[in-house]
């Protein structure tokens, strides 16, 4: 048996168990309830003064909804700034853009109120909402960000939904850097007002 056949070899069996180890500590995730083409499933959250929210209450209008992990993670703030951009062309035309966290998002109200924009942000604390949706994050926040913000977050998510709460459009993130640029999303809410 030649030399390179052996080292092959070696490296097929390597890529192998890497691939098992690879499967066994990727953290398994509950598939989200969501599903293009169906009414979002009914969830219930808070806004910043305490009130109680439905998700029934979005029904008669177009929404963006933005599922964030907190103000910690640079790529939701980053998300949420890219955002204010299109604020005015959702609001203009009717429609609602709703972020929704586990926490109050101190950091991404400060670009809100930077670029003169008035996100909804509805809070879902318990984490309920999250796990109703699927979206409940199987992995801990990191550590140094626990005790000002928990150790449960959700999984970041996008959900366009028409006067129904039909979901037409959604994107669940696969990692923390997994996110749609807006245009894909906003094309998807800006479709729904010629419809």
């Amino acid at each position: 048996m030649s030399s390179g056949w052996v080292i092959a070899a070696a490296a097929f069996l390597a890529g192998i168990a890497g691939w098992f180890w690879f499967l066994r500590s990727t953290p398994k995730t509950s598939p989200s309830t969501m599903r293009i083409g169906q009414p979002l499933p009914r969830f219930t959250a808070e806004s910043e003064s305490g009130e109680p929210l439905s998700s029934e209450s979005l029904r008669g209008q177009r929404c963006v909804i933005l599922f964030v992990r907190g103000s910690w993670c640079p790529f939701c703030t980053e998300q949420v700034e890219s955002l204010t951009n299109h604020y005015r062309s959702i609001t203009e035309s009717g429609g609602r853009l709703i972020i929704m966290t586990p926490k109050p998002l101190d950091t991404t109200r400060r670009v809100a109120e930077l670029f003169n924009v008035s996100f909804e942000f509805w809070l879902d604390a318990s984490l309920r909402a999250a796990e109703t949706l699927g979206l409940a994050d199987p992995e801990d926040i990191p550590g140094r960000f626990q005790e000002n913000f928990g150790k449960k977050t959700m999984r970041p998510a996008v959900a366009v939904v028409d006067e129904d709460t039909v979901v037409r459009f959604l994107h669940v993130a696969k990692n923390t850097k997994d996110r749609p640029s807006p245009d894909q999303f906003i094309g998807a809410f800006e479709h729904l007002s010629k419809t």
